[in-house]
């Protein structure tokens, strides 16, 4: 509210600080579970500082009254959405807060004009000081310890998937030689902004529950994390942490420390190094598993976001098709809209819950090092003009060169062009969630479908597969699974690009397959799909 505004000018509290000594004392991080929302309690030199409030309205504060909290220094507000300020009010009316930061940029709804209105009170009463937050802010905890604040700016992003998410308050904090970074939600685009103010950082709260739609690989790569810190909800509906997001981390050797297995994650700082407990030690064989051939709906109904319709898809599915020989095969065979629902939440399937790794859809085989890629990596498969990308044939990496396309706008194209076939032009981009108008505008010049939508989905591929070759390389149609680009693995009977994806992934980080069987050990390719496209397939 801008009343609260003008009774803090900014330029009061861009130097506010906290005098005290913390030198040899700890500081304590404590991600607390607040099941699929964010509240971050950090303790140091006698001061204590909360990020986020969770979504229930007393979560939150039931939390830190188990821990004796009575007083919070600074209490911070990364951005208006429920599952971050749900129970802030709670805090401010139930907690002595000092100082109270959002960033700045008003929202609509009625939690947080409630939340603002109750701010505003203990502002005017003189109980507590507001501030925005603002790009090039530092807060002093002590000697050893501080905040810098490195987003919003003044006008903040916009035309992103989330602007709300994308303005988040992101905030580095450095304690000795020990770094933390706080990201809210931020989107991919503000997490390019903070990669270019980082150096390395060990410890990652990660944004937005782990979504795919942020934790860019330039942020990764900038700061290297050696441990991420992901607060989400058991079986939550979106699927978080999405498994590109846990790919990366496992690329990157970064070790996850999740909410939802794991309770609360407590991170303890000396100024020198650091050590990480949790609260429980939760891992995939101890979460409840749904036997996809034989489980009754009532098991399918105990996952959040999973209601009747989709049970009656599945039912409908599992009755005619008969027994499912993996959980990839399960989700292919469902309906798009069930099928793309329950792959959210694959950890909770399995079709021998007795040995949950048998037939389980698993994520890709890491990535290797950036140098490494370009060592190995193919040519593009665009036949169209140098410098204009086929949308229904180009790679992830190859849409984000068009205009405009970040990383997770590129992703939900692939996904959308995946589920629902090619587009029959570049306007029908926009049909793709998190793509605007104003995102299609600037691209069109950029983009091509190649006619595509006429041909057979295979014919397209097989299309786009020749540049790949000399005139004489290949003259029986065999497909070199040694050379292929991904586009033409795809092409393979039996495969898809998320297979494709995975050989390729597996062939940069283990060198040519000796046979085509040697398929077999890729995850997420098994015996028939390898039986399937013998007859294609050659190694020479």
């Amino acid at each position: 509210m801008a009343a609260i505004t003008r009774i803090i000018p900014i330029a009061l509290v861009i130097f506010f600080s906290w005098v005290g000594i913390c030198f040899g004392e700890d500081l304590t991080v404590t991600v607390m579970d607040v099941s699929q929302a964010d509240s971050i309690l950090i303790q140091t030199a006698g001061k204590t500082v909360l990020i986020d409030a969770g979504e229930e309205k007393d979560l939150a504060k039931n939390k830190l009254k188990k821990r004796n909290i009575s007083n919070i220094d600074l209490a911070v507000a990364t951005h208006p959405h429920a599952d971050h300020i749900g129970g802030m009010q709670s805090i401010l009316e139930n907690i002595n807060v000092k100082v109270y930061m959002d960033n700045g940029f008003p929202h609509t709804s009625k939690m947080y004009e409630k939340l603002m209105e109750v701010a505003e009170s203990r502002v005017t009463s003189g109980n507590m000081r507001y501030m925005s937050a603002r790009q090039g802010m530092r807060l002093n905890l002590g000697k050893e310890a501080h905040f810098e604040v490195l987003w919003p700016n003044d006008t903040g992003l916009s035309d992103t998937r989330s602007d709300i998410n994308a303005n988040s308050v992101v905030l580095k904090l450095v304690h000795g030689d020990v770094c933390f970074l706080f990201m809210g939600d931020a989107e991919a685009e503000t997490e390019q902004m903070v990669a270019q103010q980082m150096e390395t950082c060990q410890i990652l709260k990660v944004s937005h529950h782990g979504s795919p739609h942020s934790s860019i690989p330039e942020l990764l790569d900038t700061i290297q994390p050696e441990t991420a810190l992901i607060s989400c909800g058991m079986a939550n509906k979106h699927g978080h942490p999405g498994k590109n997001t846990l790919e990366s981390f496992a690329q990157r050797n970064t070790q996850v420390y999740r909410t939802d297995w794991q309770g609360d994650i407590t991170v303890v700082s000396n100024g020198r190094s650091y050590t990480v407990s949790t609260e429980k030690d939760m891992k995939l064989a101890d979460l409840p598993c749904i036997d996809i051939n034989n489980a009754p709906a009532s098991e399918f109904s105990s996952l959040k976001g999973v209601g009747k319709t989709t049970i009656d898809k599945v039912m409908a599915a599992r009755s005619s098709h008969g027994k499912y020989n993996s959980v990839e095969e399960f989700f292919a065979d469902l309906p798009k809209d069930a099928g793309h629902r329950l792959e959210k939440l694959s950890d909770y399937f399995a079709v021998d819950c007795s040995n949950r790794s048998a037939g389980a859809s698993k994520p890709s085989a890491p990535n290797p090092a950036p140098a490494q890629q370009a060592a190995v990596a193919a040519p593009s498969a665009n036949p169209a003009a140098a410098g204009v990308i086929n949308i229904n044939t180009a790679s992830e990496a190859e849409l984000q060169k068009l205009p405009g396309l970040s990383a997770p706008k590129a992703a939900a194209a692939i996904e959308y062009r995946n589920a629902n076939g090619p587009f029959a032009s570049c306007q029908d981009l926009k049909k793709v969630k998190g793509i605007g108008a104003k995102t299609v505008a600037k691209l069109l010049d950029s983009c091509t479908t190649g006619n595509v939508a006429a041909a057979p989905q295979n014919t397209a591929h097989q299309a786009v597969a020749a540049p790949q070759y000399a005139a004489n390389d290949n003259p029986s149609g065999m497909i070199n699974i040694n050379i292929a680009s991904v586009e033409q693995l795809s092409a393979m009977p039996g495969m898809d690009m998320k297979k494709a994806s995975a050989a390729m992934e597996y062939r940069n980080t283990n060198g040519s397959f000796a046979s085509c069987k040697d398929l077999q050990k890729v995850k997420g390719i098994g015996v028939k799909t390898v039986e399937k496209l013998l007859s294609v397939c050659t190694v020479k």
